[in-house]
């Protein structure tokens, strides 16, 4: 075990200060391992997600990435930036914070390997691996445990100075520092975030269904169910809402930091221009975001359900071209939004599209598009 006489917590925080993060923690590369029977628990009832590794070792294991890790230096950087976001004139979808100005992995990594130069150059033998959401250990628990801020009920690391607005990292070394203390929750009696969740996501106190979440909804490949297109409203990537109904969130400290600041994806976008996208104006507006990494085809799936949730007829002649694309399950959904929004009119575009689709799902789906014009109802079923 290195001698931790070669750098200081102090001496850390204060250049991770100067350098831009705004919180940091220490953490026992232990501290994961009484996750174990939670995370079980989650996979036995079905309360993870796809994209979530159901490896649980590599979910709380830092020793896999670190053979000798001693402890993990969590950070946290804000992006309760001050903006406020226009209301375009025309109909729009609507882009998670997660989202606006430059991805924050890209960011938070920058951090973290400034943070790496300055400890190597005052303990040269330190080994260390940065981490952004680029391995499956559980980051909030890390941050919880490092004393970040504590657990909310709507399952978000809060830090009462900066609320839960907080992008997450980590550098596991090889240096032992002792770990700071955790914070007991302090939401009290309030459920404000547990009520608001639009997809009922939040099943209990400090419990989530990440099926049901809306965020996750909007990066899920493929169709989704009648409820779930109702619910998702106009969300394009991501659902801030049981953040801005937070209470801490609504005396959160606000931030000026430029990188956060939405550039070419505006927090409110025109749907027409999203549904018009090809690829190469997707890597110019969605590219430098962290919206892009589901890729195109999911993003104007969610602008075709926001412009059938907004009724926004203008829609109707780009859904037109999607019809006739080359994803399948876009010209399935353009088949279901045109029979809401143009009715009768859209009926020999989705007729034509019909006898010559080849794709079983999406031609199932124009058959129900054709039938609902028609008169007949939609069968409640995965979109």
């Amino acid at each position: 075990m290195f001698n931790v006489t070669c750098v200081t917590k102090d001496e850390i925080r204060e250049f991770a200060y100067k350098s831009g993060i705004d919180i940091v923690g220490f953490a026992s590369p232990d501290c994961l391992f009484k996750y174990r029977d939670l995370l079980t628990n989650r996979y036995e009832n079905g309360l993870s997600c796809n994209i979530e590794v159901n490896d649980i070792e590599k979910r709380i294991n830092p020793y896999i990435l670190l053979e000798d890790v001693k402890s993990i230096i969590s950070v946290a950087v804000s992006y309760n930036v001050v903006y406020e976001a226009d209301s375009p004139k025309s109909a729009y979808g609507t882009i998670s914070r997660t989202a606006w100005g430059v991805d924050y992995h890209k960011v938070l990594i920058n951090l973290l390997e400034k943070l790496r130069i300055f400890i190597l150059s005052k303990c040269n033998d330190a080994k260390t691996v940065l981490l952004v959401d680029n391995n499956p250990l559980l980051e909030r628990a890390i941050a919880y445990n490092a004393g970040i801020g504590f657990y909310g009920k709507n399952n978000m690391i809060i830090n009462e100075k900066y609320g839960s607005y907080l992008f997450l990292g980590e550098m596991l070394l090889n240096i032992f520092f002792e770990p700071d203390k955790k914070i007991v929750s302090k939401c009290g009696s309030c459920t404000r975030c547990l009520k608001a969740c639009p997809g009922k996501a939040l099943v209990g106190e400090y419990k989530i269904d990440a099926n049901k979440c809306l965020s996750y909804a909007t990066i899920k490949k493929g169709y989704l169910s009648d409820d779930t297109i109702k619910k998702i409203g106009t969300r394009i990537y991501g659902c801030d809402t049981c953040q801005d109904v937070c209470p801490f969130n609504k005396t959160a400290k606000r931030v000026i930091k430029d990188e956060f600041i939405p550039r070419g994806l505006k927090p409110k976008h025109d749907l027409k221009e999203i549904l018009s996208l090809n690829k190469e104006k997707f890597q110019e507006v969605f590219g430098p975001t962290s919206a892009s990494w589901r890729g195109k085809n999911t993003i104007i799936r969610n602008a075709i359900i926001a412009a059938i949730n907004s009724n926004d007829t203008r829609a109707v002649e780009p859904l037109k071209s999607l019809i006739n694309g080359e994803s399948a399950y876009l010209r399935g959904y353009s088949a279901y939004a045109l029979s809401i929004l143009d009715g009768e009119n859209s009926l020999p575009y989705i007729e034509k599209a019909y006898f010559k689709e080849t794709d079983v799902s999406a031609k199932m789906f124009m058959k129900k598009a054709i039938k609902k014009i028609r008169g007949e109802v939609f069968e409640d079923n995965e979109r």
